[in-house]
């Protein structure tokens, strides 16, 4: 008899992507924020920041647009162009970054093609992932499993966390 409660193996790897992925959103979108804010006022800084972040994640960021009410759906009409390009600096720049989309991405796609199976091949979603991944997922060859990746998101906050504490002091 299998006990109510008891998790199976797949809702246990889910669960460690989505606490691993909701860390490292919130830390990128935080580092993201502070790197526009050099150039940009907080409002469109946090804007491109969420955008950005979205897109690193593997997120149709046209379908996301279309998702939210106005006056935000026309504030990132006005950027959105611009997502792609600020994404792909915000990797080059840094290769902690890198190193956490990468894993953030190829979870995703382990958890999706579990839960999905083949109806997950070619899809949309899945090619987005891999136009993400080709540049960048070389340079870190190692696998991804649920517990590695929870420790790089709680390292990745922690390391986001220090440097607001050093930009404050």
């Amino acid at each position: 008899m299998k006990w109510p409660w008891k998790k199976s193996p797949e809702q246990e790897i889910a669960q460690a992507f989505e606490l691993g992925c909701r860390l490292i959103q919130v830390s990128l979108y935080l580092d993201l924020t502070r790197r526009f804010l050099e150039t940009m006022e907080m409002e469109p800084a946090g804007l491109l920041a969420a955008q950005v972040v979205n897109y690193l994640k593997g997120d149709d960021i046209t379908a996301v647009m279309n998702s939210v009410a106005e006056p935000l759906k026309s504030q990132i009409a006005l950027i959105i162009e611009e997502v792609p390009d600020h994404a792909v600096c915000a990797m080059a720049d840094n290769f902690r970054t890198r190193e956490v989309v990468v894993a953030t991405l190829r979870m995703r796609t382990f958890v999706d093609f579990m839960f999905r199976g083949d109806s997950y091949m070619g899809s949309e979603e899945q090619r987005r992932i891999e136009d993400l991944l080709s540049p960048w997922g070389r340079e870190f060859p190692d696998q991804i499993t649920p517990e590695r990746y929870l420790h790089m998101a709680e390292a990745y906050r922690s390391e986001v966390d220090a440097s607001f504490d050093v930009d404050v002091n």
